[in-house]
């Protein structure tokens, strides 16, 4: 009897921390659907991602690949070839078969014109979705009419909406779409991605408790207000005590909307809403493997949980993310797959897994050969057997966007230590725009000038992340510790230059980005 290929749901938050789901440990945020996906799944509990900023992220999830290999970033006036595009997780599972949709936020530009190409939509049976932002009241903005005919003003109820019909179309909602969407092909096996902008800041700092707006975003968790913690590192200002970086290396300039990490007050107001929202993601999950469950496809569909990237809560008087502090790399990461044996249910994975792992994993799960272009490596082991034989011991971790007066970064991170090394921005720090766009020429350059060209770092920092988990104390200069320092700045620059694969320019194209 032929096995029947499986079904995935692909479900991605935004600037979602790790440690902000009831499964994690939080001691305020109620995640009962996602945490019972853990209880009959997998949770990662190490799990990462490689560039910690929106676009290369996401570029990463769908192509398998750090940065240095994909090369597209906000600051490069990059995009995805249509040729490399075609490895992409959504191209090879429709080639193979699988009727795929999108639901929301695409970040990831493809094509020559990047978002304005149409190629990233067209990669899909049903696309009902928007490129960059897309905010908390969704239909207020021009740029995404596409959910015009959603019968709800918010963005997890309008995505849920288009999710679901997805899975169950209604022809009223199908042909009421600015672009007509297809049914659902029921001989296929499908893939549906549903990738949120919450708990992003550009979505919460929207929230207006307005009256029409569902109970949960007005009155949920305030009475909790003062129980959110505030981080272990937590100080409503980087000057006191001194910076944790240089100011010479990353000024004390930020974007406004991180500010409100400045007071205890704006912090905990922050946290709310970020639970809010989080609770909400969590709700329209519950109901889709109800979905699921009544359409006959509970048994036989894999679901997955993540996100782009974690966020910085006023750890060291910090906001945003675009730095490799354990804050803004650690990712939620849980797999159901309704197949696994009993055994396997309800594991604990503490090895580091990362974004580029997700793809092969799922290719591996529907039976499919994976592109040779593929840098991940399949999760499989580790979810059936808890087999670590062989798992990497070591990440390569590098921040390449050279705006908002973020340093360019790279570091490598062992199960006992992190390094990491800053070189110079590109930007003039004195400049009041934060908003800098460099040449695609200029951002090739710095994908090959730290491994391969011998740029020289302007600082250094070494942590200790057993004795030192909330990287407080700097080791970089430490007496004792020059050799650690040494061996691990020799395998960054050895794994870079792997991940890179020589310095030839990556396969991306040049179009006018939109931030």
């Amino acid at each position: 009897m032929k096995k029947n290929k499986p079904n995935f749901i692909y479900i991605l938050g935004d600037d979602h921390r790790a440690d902000n789901l009831g499964c994690a440990g939080h001691p305020v945020i109620k995640t009962p659907n996602i945490d019972a996906m853990a209880e009959h799944g997998v949770l990662f509990n190490n799990a990462f991602c490689t560039s910690p900023v929106c676009t290369p992220s996401r570029a990463s999830h769908l192509l398998s690949q750090w940065e240095r290999r994909h090369g597209v970033n906000f600051n490069s006036r990059s995009a995805v070839s249509e040729n490399a595009w075609r490895n992409s997780l959504p191209c090879v599972l429709r080639e193979n078969g699988y009727f795929t949709g999108w639901v929301g936020k695409n970040h990831v530009p493809v094509g020559q014109g990047g978002y304005e190409s149409g190629t990233f939509e067209k990669s899909f049976d049903y696309f009902y979705g928007n490129h960059s932002h897309s905010y908390f009241y969704v239909k207020e903005h021009p740029l995404n009419n596409i959910y015009s005919n959603s019968d709800y003003d918010t963005q997890v109820e309008v995505f849920e909406q288009g999710a679901m019909n997805f899975l169950q179309p209604d022809k009223k909602f199908l042909d009421s779409c600015i672009s007509p969407l297809p049914e659902r092909d029921v001989a296929k096996p499908f893939c549906l991605c549903v990738t949120f902008n919450l708990p992003h800041d550009c979505a919460t700092l929207e929230m207006r408790l307005r009256p029409e707006d569902d109970e949960l975003y007005k009155t949920a968790y305030r009475d909790r207000f003062m129980d959110f913690p505030l981080t272990a590192t937590y100080r409503n200002s980087w000057t006191q005590p001194p910076p944790k970086i240089p100011e010479e290396v990353y000024n004390r300039v930020q974007i406004p909307c991180y500010d409100y990490v400045r007071t205890p007050e704006t912090m905990r107001e922050h946290m709310v809403r970020i639970a809010q929202v989080v609770t909400a993601i969590d709700g329209m999950i519950g109901r889709l493997r109800v979905k699921l469950d009544e359409l006959g496809f509970a048994d036989n569909t894999v679901i997955i949980f993540s996100t782009d990237h974690g966020l910085l809560h006023g750890e060291y008087g910090m906001g945003g993310k675009n730095l490799l502090y354990e804050p803004a790399i650690r990712i939620p990461m849980v797999i159901y797959d309704p197949t696994l044996p009993q055994e396997s249910r309800g594991r604990k994975i503490e090895k580091m897994v990362c974004v580029e792992d997700i793809a092969p994993t799922v290719l591996e799960l529907a039976e499919i050969e994976r592109p040779a272009t593929y840098q991940g490596s399949s999760l499989l082991p580790l979810m059936k057997s808890g087999d670590c034989a062989g798992w990497r011991d070591s990440l390569f971790f590098e921040v390449n966007m050279d705006i908002q007066n973020y340093p360019r970064s790279d570091g490598i991170r062992t199960e006992h230590y992190k390094y990491i090394r800053y070189f110079k921005r590109q930007e003039d720090p004195a400049q009041k725009n934060l908003l800098f766009k460099g040449t695609l020429d200029d951002y090739k350059y710095c994908l090959n000038s730290t491994i391969y060209f011998g740029e020289q770092s302007v600082y250094e920092e070494l942590y200790d992340l057993i004795n030192d988990p909330f990287e407080t104390v700097n080791l970089a200069d430490a007496p004792g510790y020059s050799e650690i320092k040494n061996q691990l700045g020799s395998h960054l620059i050895e794994l870079g230059q792997k991940i890179k694969g020589g310095t030839q320019p990556p396969e991306t194209v040049e179009y006018e980005n939109i931030l």
